[in-house]
């Protein structure tokens, strides 16, 4: 059974526009929503924070997140970068990431996610100079982009750029919207010279170590879960478990079920009218009372409360 986090686009009738709310992916964690289409693979949503969170998850699209309200938090492997407005961050195909408000109040943001074959396929000159170069092992797994900074400044143009063609569709958009991606990998390639962020063989093992504990939670999250399971799941020892989620996530393997489960309770809150303790069953929360603490504790209000607000 495929699991689900918090991406699957629901297509705005009136434009190019998409909105973000559950991610299929494969065995291997890997997301299995198509970004846009077959002959144009991007797609561009515009998301509040103060709903939802977007779990941890990975693709091989890239993607790219524009603050446009912040500040708001982008786990990246083993890295919290905070955006205020009008920063952004460009993310690398491949790479384990989260996306969450900072602090209480909206967060707002616009992202892209598209496939590099949209620049050009691996046939072309432009895989080669732009899109190979982003796909080397020791390429940097993401790029903060702020605009003090002129070439940065000049890649959240073209990401803008790009992002607003998508969302109104103008006359011959598709060329645009390539035109604008390619003028940011350009920008973004040289940045990948000289091999400034080796990643180690060890690295790459535990990085694909945690995308399959991730897929283990995602789909067993409804049964009672410890890490004695979690960590059997890639036949690791408990401790080398928590080790790994304390080094790559930042927090332990029970955290991660208690925030997936509580992002699952909030979607069917949003989207059923299911009553609040047959959510909680439904998520893994066997006991009431504690599926409102931890709700509360993460969402800062009760399941009834959420309802009311986002519904």
């Amino acid at each position: 059974m495929a699991f689900q986090t918090s991406c699957v686009s629901a297509a705005n009738i009136v434009t190019g526009l998409t909105f973000q709310q559950d991610v299929m992916a494969d065995a291997e964690g890997r997301e299995l929503v198509q970004h846009g289409s077959a002959l144009f693979p991007i797609a561009c949503y515009a998301e509040n924070l103060k709903s939802y969170s977007v779990a941890w998850h990975w693709h091989e699209e890239f993607e790219y997140i524009l603050a446009m309200k912040g500040p708001l938090t982008v786990d990246v492997n083993k890295t919290r970068v905070t955006l205020q407005t009008n920063q952004g961050v460009f993310l690398n195909s491949g790479i384990l990431h989260a996306v969450e408000q900072a602090e209480k109040g909206e967060a707002l943001l616009h992202s892209g996610v598209f496939h590099p074959r949209l620049v050009g396929g691996m046939d072309t000159i432009f895989w080669q100079k732009l899109i190979r170069p982003m796909l080397q092992p020791d390429a940097p797994a993401f790029f903060l982009l702020d605009g003090a900074v002129p070439w940065q400044a000049q890649v959240l143009t073209c990401l803008r750029e790009a992002w607003q063609a998508v969302a109104v569709e103008p006359f011959d958009y598709e060329n645009r919207v390539r035109y604008y991606l390619s003028a940011a990998l350009r920008l973004l390639s040289t940045q990948c010279v000289g091999g400034r962020t080796k990643v180690s063989q060890q690295e790459q093992i535990a990085a694909e170590r945690m995308k399959q504990m991730l897929r283990f939670v995602e789909e067993h999250y409804a049964e009672e879960l410890t890490v004695e399971r979690i960590a059997a799941s890639v036949a690791l020892s408990e401790s080398a478990c928590l080790r790994s989620f304390r080094q790559m996530l930042g927090i332990t393997p029970i955290q991660y079920v208690k925030q997936f489960r509580v992002e699952k309770a909030a979607e069917l809150l949003r989207s059923t009218r299911l009553k609040t303790g047959e959510i909680g069953m439904e998520c893994g929360f066997a006991d009431g009372s504690y599926f409102i603490k931890t709700f509360r504790e993460i969402k800062h209000c009760t399941p009834k409360e959420y309802r009311a607000k986002f519904c």
